[in-house]
């Protein structure tokens, strides 16, 4: 059934231009041009989505938006407002955000941004049902779009539901890709096959508009990997790892978005699933390698580790967990506002003028974090403080013991582990002994998390439950009697 959408606009040509290409996009449309027609349109059905203008007159955007809060608490809306009211202040995000908007998109901008917009807010199940599936497999097209339009996944880890849910391409140049597969095509592993043995293509790619549907898709299947125990525990932790990055990377390219910080909760639910549910997963944990050096894949391996360390305490939480991930796949965020020559640079390799201001991304981090009302105050503290060391040697307080958060020095230990580990391409057992032969270094972290992080690599039937927490631990207090 197709999703249906208000659009409440007092531009009867934009309205209908609108209109007009929603429903070519498979939607259901109600088109009105003032507030007192989109309450009474409310009142009569029920929409997936209610975009209107702010320039909505005859009951105003902010009357029919108390109306919505008032009446239909959970109702999805899209405000539309001119780059003038923001710039005025009479609309901003915070003042929507408190008015129960779930997005606002800046006038003007391409019908395009609708669809967008609009799958940005659907539930996996929405994208499959809304998708217009077709027989058989459409004929390739050669297009020609910038490479920076397109996010890339190689073939050998590409899945699709029975209906491709996006376009997908292979890259014959620079700026100039073949699509293969149109939305909808019923898909033919078979295809894909061919152009990986016969034409020995290396990577599929994809629009970036459509890496939330990738995500949503493939963090269902890493879902029904880990719950199905005939899958090699190596293939859930690849398959996890697929999903992870490439929410990460919308996270970097994206921003902090609403809906994107839902997505990671999604994401991270699916990390405790696999850290809680897999006996084997220490198996993964000694020999996998990963040495792309991009900030998505050293996120990944950052939350890998973090959390699977967390899991040998016996105050281990799904809260704990999940809240950790999400730190995780955040806590380098504030390098985008570091100057582009730092992201490619280690800290050994900076000036004293460069390490300085790389060590202010900690901060910064928590600045692009903080207006987000969905992310804890466990994760703000956790981004801050990663790069703490329990010697006092870190930054970007020099904070010390006890007055570090134990999550925060496990994602520091972590943090320190993968870059050694991808650093010098060595596999995990080799980098954890380099971290241990670090008399000095091995200062860095709470004794007791040393000893965690070695029963990580550690077959768990071999290992004798402990009940005392690590001295400095803020998480709860220690058993006694």
């Amino acid at each position: 059934m197709a999703l249906k959408v208000l659009l409440v606009d007092p531009d009867e040509t934009w309205l209908g231009n609108a209109k007009k290409y929603l429903v070519e996009q498979m939607y259901e449309v109600n088109a009105v041009t003032n507030g007192r027609e989109a309450q009474l349109a409310l009142y009569n059905d029920k929409y997936f989505a209610v975009i209107m203008n702010f320039d909505t007159s005859n009951h105003s955007a902010a009357q029919v938006l108390k109306f919505i809060k008032t009446n239909y608490p959970s109702q999805r809306v899209i405000i539309m407002a001119r780059k003038e009211l923001l710039d005025q202040g009479e609309v901003s995000e915070e003042k929507m955000q408190k008015l129960g908007v779930a997005e606002l998109a800046i006038l003007p901008f391409e019908l395009s941004l609708l669809k967008e917009l609009l799958e940005g807010h659907q539930s996996l199940g929405d994208l499959m049902a809304n998708v217009s599936k077709k027989e058989g497999t459409s004929e390739e097209q050669e297009v020609s779009q910038n490479d920076d339009q397109f996010t890339k996944i190689k073939i050998d880890e590409f899945y699709s539901s029975q209906a491709v849910l996006f376009d997908i391409y292979i890259k014959l140049g620079t700026d100039k890709y073949l699509k293969i597969l149109h939305s909808g095509d019923a898909f033919s592993k078979e295809r894909i096959d061919k152009y990986k043995n016969e034409k020995k293509v290396e990577f599929l790619y994809f629009h970036n508009s459509d890496r939330r549907k990738f995500v949503q898709y493939n963090n269902f299947l890493a879902k029904k990997l880990i719950d199905n125990g005939a899958v090699p525990v190596y293939n859930k932790v690849n398959q996890l790892k697929n999903v992870s990055e490439k929410f990460i990377e919308e996270a970097f390219t994206v921003g902090l978005k609403p809906q994107v910080v839902e997505q990671g909760k999604e994401v991270c639910e699916t990390v405790f699933k696999l850290i809680e549910g897999e006996d084997n997963l220490y198996q993964a944990l000694r020999s996998f390698q990963n040495f792309d050096p991009t900030a998505y894949s050293h996120a990944f391996l950052v939350t890998l580790y973090s959390t699977a360390i967390i899991k040998q305490f016996e105050w281990q939480s799904k809260t704990t967990i999940e809240t950790t991930a999400m730190a995780c796949m955040f806590h380098d965020i504030g390098k985008m506002l570091l100057p582009k020559e730092l992201l490619t640079k280690r800290p050994n390799d900076m000036t004293p003028e460069e390490l300085e201001e790389y060590k202010k991304h900690p901060e910064l981090g928590v600045q692009l974090i903080e207006p987000n009302r969905a992310i804890n105050n466990s994760i703000k503290q956790i981004v801050l403080q990663h790069h703490e060391a329990y010697d006092g040697s870190g930054f970007p307080f020099q904070k010390k013991g006890n007055k570090i958060l134990t999550l925060s020095n496990i994602v520091c230990l972590a943090d320190d582990f993968v870059h050694m580990m991808v650093d010098h391409k060595i596999q995990p057992t080799e980098a954890l002994r380099k971290i241990l032969m670090d008399k000095n270094g091995i200062k860095r972290y709470n004794t007791i998390l040393i000893e965690k992080f070695i029963n990580v690599f550690v077959d768990p039937e071999k290992l004798q439950k402990e009940n005392a927490l690590p001295s400095n631990s803020r998480l709860v207090q220690k058993k006694t009697g």
